[in-house]
């Protein structure tokens, strides 16, 4: 069979509106998937943010704990696991080309492609669609952008805010937005290979990960009120009024939206182009984000110990609609990726950390594992957490500090995660934290590991150089 992989970044499994866990987003095409597939409701990441959940998912290993050391230079931002795929680790798209299958990625994740790093490894075509973030593609005219239209009133824009704006300079329609051109590029590889049977088309969005930047339609669905004349795609502001905090919400719940409409255009085409029948189309994410449940937005190390934060989508839908409507509660991670699908396409491949999730899906077992270990690396000075996790509780804390603070929450109690236990239930919290040492093979606060050698965003420093002060009394 083909397979299309679709990894969104910063999407929050809970807005897949076939989960019933918000009444609110539209996300239509994700649900046919979940209604056409099997929906995974208890999917976690292994090592996150970016690209530590892109390690595990390319090769079934686990990035965390975070031990390695890799040449870093030019590659920003750094932090344990930020690097590039172990270079003696196999990646899926190697071998499916070395087992005849056409490999293709379609991306504007710019973190995939910074120098340093080797995530097209088995690629036989790729395309980096550029503008994304502070990715270093345009740098003026400073006259074509209105920074002031995008900024709280009284404040003015960073530096990575001036070099989004300039890569997005001059859209016109929706075909613009950068989700878009991904999906317009994913649908051109289905055109250019649908006589190179199989195939593996991983599709790699970046949105909806911030700046929340939807074509104005989509944020309007959720919040038509907003008569201001600046969109909080990327600050609220320090006043952190309601009406501010419910459009940057509506501003996430757009782009979600949008993003959907670019996965229906490519299952439109898997149908037009008589592909369909031949095709595992797999959804996931990386990881979620804070939309104020615990007072803040955005996704953050101190902000780490949630659901909402390690939780990443899942679903599967097979040809020929096998298992439709499936749902699955057994916990999985995202290395589990990697040996479930070499084995659904009969390639061998090395032993891998992740396991074969196929007897969850057939009904053969109700659980691979008893509990989860992940770990979300920190920037800077900001701390790394680790997490661990049953389908009863959830336990997580800053693993290498002298003071853990640990956090423990009963899910069947506690679902959204509000009251910390962990000094409640101090026998709770040493099993679990029990858990976590031996997974880690020593005793908390663990041990530093791994060097990170802070690189600045190229566009930071010009702008500093270029007396950006000065530059933005001009605009």
């Amino acid at each position: 069979m083909n397979v299309v992989l679709i990894c969104l970044d910063t999407f929050r499994a809970d807005c897949i509106g076939a989960l019933n866990r918000n009444p609110v987003i539209q996300t239509p095409n994700m649900g046919r998937l979940a209604r056409e597939g099997v929906l995974f409701e208890n999917a976690f990441g292994c090592a996150q943010p970016t690209l530590q959940h892109r390690i595990t998912m390319c090769t079934g290993m686990r990035a965390f704990p975070f031990v390695r050391d890799y040449d870093t230079r030019g590659l920003w931002p750094i932090s344990p696991g930020w690097h590039k795929i172990p270079p003696e680790w196999p990646t899926l798209a190697e071998l499916l080309l070395e087992n005849g299958f056409a490999t293709g990625l379609a991306s504007d994740t710019f973190h995939m492609f910074k120098p340093t790093v080797n995530y097209t490894r088995g690629m036989g075509s790729w395309d980096f669609i550029r503008g994304q973030e502070d990715d270093n593609y345009r740098s003026g005219p400073m006259s074509a952008i209105h920074p002031e239209r995008f900024t709280p009133p009284g404040r003015k824009p960073g530096a990575m805010a001036i070099q989004y704006l300039l890569n997005v300079q001059g859209r016109r329609g929706e075909e613009d937005w950068l989700p878009a051109k991904v999906f317009s590029s994913a649908i051109r590889f289905l055109e250019d290979n649908r006589d190179n049977r199989p195939f593996f088309l991983w599709v790699d969005s970046f949105d909806p990960h911030e700046p929340w930047d939807p074509p104005r339609a989509y944020a309007d669905l959720y919040a038509p009120d907003w008569d201001e004349n600046w969109e909080p795609i990327l600050d609220v502001g320090p006043e952190r009024n309601e009406k501010a905090i419910r459009r940057h919400v509506a501003l996430y719940y757009g782009e979600i939206t949008f993003v959907d409409k670019q996965i229906g255009r490519l299952l439109a085409a898997l149908e037009d182009l008589r592909l369909a029948d031949d095709t595992l189309v797999v959804l996931t994410s990386d990881h979620g984000t804070e939309l104020m449940d615990h007072g803040s937005f955005r996704k953050g190390v101190h902000r780490n110990h949630y659901r909402h934060n390690h939780e990443v989508a899942c679903s599967l839908r097979f040809p020929g609609r096998e298992h439709a409507g499936k749902r699955v509660m057994g916990l999985i991670q995202s290395c589990d990726l990697f040996p479930t699908l070499i084995g659904l396409l009969g390639v061998r491949g090395p032993a891998v950390e992740g396991m074969d999730f196929m007897p969850l899906v057939r009904g053969e077992t109700e659980s691979l594992r008893d509990f989860i270990v992940s770990g979300w690396s920190g920037y800077g000075q900001a701390p790394t957490t680790a997490s661990v996790r049953t389908l009863e509780s959830a336990y997580s804390c800053d693993y290498m500090r002298l003071d853990l603070n640990e956090h423990l929450f009963d899910l069947a109690a506690d679902a959204g995660e509000t009251r910390n236990l962990a000094a409640e239930r101090p026998d709770v919290a040493a099993e679990y934290r029990a858990r976590l040492e031996e997974f880690l093979g020593e005793r908390l606060p663990a041990k530093p590991c791994e060097k990170t050698r802070p690189s600045p965003p190229p566009a930071a420093v010009w702008w500093q150089k270029a007396d950006w002060a000065r530059r933005m009394r001009k605009v």
